[in-house]
């Protein structure tokens, strides 16, 4: 059972649970009206602000109330067994070292630059070298 959701909260988890495989964005977005983002601005239509807040609510669902919810190429799921525990880790890992590598690259090439140094990238340099 979920913990204490408010209703756009509980629409969204209901929806992850009862889609029998993997939910989309937009399939949510479609089938659980959850309004636009709080902070609409900068986006050209109100659809890119609706996937923003489910992403928004599904990261709640996540962070706040400690749900099991995976994603994936193919869309938000339920963790339920060891295998797909550990598949979802290993993905997250993945991802976290891609952009950790994509970042480290990027501080280079501007720290070559700019003729500067950061002290925050110089220890994560140390980190993932």
């Amino acid at each position: 059972m979920a913990p204490n959701l408010n209703e756009e909260e509980r629409n969204i988890y209901d929806l992850i649970v009862n889609s029998g495989s993997r939910i989309t964005q937009l399939q949510l977005a479609r089938k659980a009206f959850v309004g636009c983002h709080e902070r609409f601005e900068g986006y050209d239509n109100p659809k890119q602000s609706t996937l923003r807040k489910v992403r928004h609510l599904v990261r709640e669902l996540i962070m706040k109330h400690g749900l099991f919810i995976g994603a994936d190429n193919d869309g938000y799921y339920i963790i339920k067994t060891d295998a797909e525990k550990k598949e979802y880790m290993d993905r997250f890992e993945r991802q976290a070292r891609a952009s950790a590598k994509s970042y480290m690259q990027r501080y280079q090439v501007m720290s070559r630059n700019l003729n500067i140094k950061s002290k925050f990238f110089e220890q994560q340099g140390k980190l993932f070298g």
